[in-house]
């Protein structure tokens, strides 16, 4: 949104013409408190954004993008955003203003940056104030090649995040989501209600939460044994993310998965 400037030196008739508009349309946000530099600008553009008070929101998301959920993903991850992403660019937009069929998704991840409507961004209750921890998440996780599932850790990775920036409320919800999710999946094997082409799956989301809840630790561990690829294969996928499980539990994932639907590897 354009400013009304006054120049150097004139002198402004009536004060409402200087009087301060809506919050800034783009916020960039180019370091953090504290003496580490923030190797990657975070910027979030807010000019789809009508409401002023909404608008207003768009600072403390971008800080909380940039100085906490950024370094609370290198530290799960261990992956440098910096080595692919030099800055990352958000666009929030109204629901009215998406630019995707209405009934989709509400954020969608690109090449170093993400779209978002502003329910599920600015507008997030929490108690540390708005941001994102799933569009971000996708962008991260580009380096570790060809997935098995487009969400694939997310629930370990995600749930670790919200403990990392200090939103206890979520940490504390999803442990018990987890905690239900896990029982549930083992209910539904012995019910034999998961179809064959969905077992695989099942057993690997229940193994990497099953690992998360006995040990947080374990969440940083998936992303260093993991190898890298990008086969496109799907059983080259499963294998790689399956040694993976097994070698993080010391060898105890590989029996329940073989007998829960995943292929030798």
């Amino acid at each position: 949104m354009r400013r009304l400037l006054c120049s150097i030196g004139a002198v402004c008739i009536a004060a409402s013409l200087c009087a301060p508009t809506r919050a800034q349309d783009t916020v960039t946000i180019a370091s953090c408190p504290g003496p580490d530099a923030l190797p990657v600008t975070f910027q979030v553009d807010c000019s789809h954004v009508a409401n002023p008070a909404t608008q207003a929101l768009c600072r403390p998301f971008a800080v909380n993008q940039a100085c906490k959920v950024f370094p609370a993903y290198r530290k799960i991850t261990g992956i440098h955003l910096e080595d692919s992403c030099p800055s990352f660019k958000y666009t929030i937009y109204d629901k009215d203003k998406w630019p995707y069929q209405a009934g989709e998704a509400g954020g969608y991840a690109g090449k170093c940056g993400a779209e978002l409507m502003a329910d599920y961004s600015l507008m997030l209750k929490s108690p540390i104030g708005p941001y994102d921890v799933h569009e971000i998440l996708h962008v991260y996780q580009e380096p570790l090649g060809a997935l098995p599932y487009a969400h694939i850790l997310f629930g370990p990775s995600m749930t670790e995040a919200y403990r990392l920036i200090g939103d206890n409320l979520d940490y504390a919800k999803q442990i018990a989501q987890m905690k239900s999710a896990t029982n549930q999946i083992l209910a539904n094997f012995e019910k034999g209600t998961i179809k064959p082409e969905g077992q695989c799956l099942a057993a690997e989301l229940y193994t990497e939460e099953t690992l998360y809840l006995k040990d947080t630790g374990n969440v940083e561990q998936f992303y260093l044994k993991l190898v890298r690829s990008r086969n496109a294969n799907q059983a080259d996928r499963q294998a790689r993310f399956n040694r993976m499980y097994d070698l993080v539990s010391g060898g105890t994932a590989k029996p329940f998965l073989l007998s829960h639907g995943c292929p030798p590897f």
